[in-house]
């Protein structure tokens, strides 16, 4: 433990989807407004198979002049569907192959972090994915998912507390009403903001995650199931679907956003760490 490490929390934002997502909704204004309501002073961008969005966000908020850090990932669908995630990247990531997109990462001085690892659709630790062991090049996995299922996350604890890997937790977030969901506050120790994240995943400050309550039988977000229930009976023609999608996120951001997320400690290191 670092022992310059000071009483203020730094409060990171570590999966976020946005408009450059195939499914991302959030506006570069819309983040600007959940991250001074959320009071997050790091986001990191994570897009689909594609960094544009995250370096364009980064424009964005530096010529707001805004105090929240834009981080820079990405991340990866892999061949076999699952999901991998690179942190602190310079350029996009070009393989879907899992040593070669871990190689990709390493090499740009990134670190590889494995979201939502027991889902079972694109975890890599479920049923398309590979073996704990098979893993030993990730730098962290995801703990906790504010997307995912309570029975998923409750799963995924005793899973990686048995193997001692680093974690993190993020909201996973596609809509600004998502944002801050999950958040990882962390001790800041001599450096800049990024030096203070990779401290977070190599235990050498303390930090928390955080997270809305979510009960066992809580099911996974879903965004209009009642529509894609009927999809293939009666789909959004193509000319309107952009309009449709905007009224839809102006539906879910009224619904659930306006307001600081009450969040609970999940999480800490060292164990005995309060506030």
């Amino acid at each position: 433990m670092n022992p310059d490490c000071t009483s203020r929390w730094l409060r990171a934002e570590l999966h976020c989807h946005t408009t450059a997502s195939s499914d991302g909704m959030i506006t570069p204004d819309g983040l600007l407004k959940a991250a001074a309501l959320q009071k997050l002073d790091a986001i990191a961008i994570t897009d689909h198979d594609t960094t544009e969005g995250a370096f364009e966000f980064q424009r964005w908020f530096r010529r707001k002049g805004s105090d929240t850090h834009i981080l820079i990932g990405e991340e990866r669908t892999l061949s076999n569907k699952c999901h991998l995630i690179g942190l602190f990247l310079q350029k996009p990531l070009v393989s879907a192959d899992y040593q070669a997109v871990v190689g990709e990462i390493h090499e740009q001085g990134g670190l590889v972090l494995v979201p939502h690892p027991l889902r079972a659709k694109d975890g890599l630790l479920g049923p398309r994915g590979l073996n704990l062991s098979e893993l030993a090049q990730a730098d962290a996995f995801e703990l906790h998912n504010a997307k995912g299922s309570g029975e998923d996350n409750q799963r995924t604890a005793p899973v990686l507390s048995a193997s001692g890997c680093a974690v993190f937790g993020g909201s996973d977030a596609h809509y600004e009403a998502d944002v801050g969901q999950c958040v990882n506050e962390i001790a800041p120790c001599g450096g800049d903001l990024h030096a203070t994240v990779r401290a977070m995943f190599s235990r050498t400050t303390a930090f928390r995650i955080l997270a809305r309550a979510q009960s066992s039988n809580s099911g996974e977000r879903k965004y209009a199931p009642a529509y894609y229930a009927v999809k293939k009976y009666l789909a959004v023609p193509k000319p309107l679907l952009p309009w449709a999608k905007q009224a839809y996120r102006l539906y879910w951001n009224a619904r659930r956003g306006g307001q600081a997320h009450a969040l609970q400690e999940i999480f800490s290191y060292p164990a005995s760490v309060h506030a």
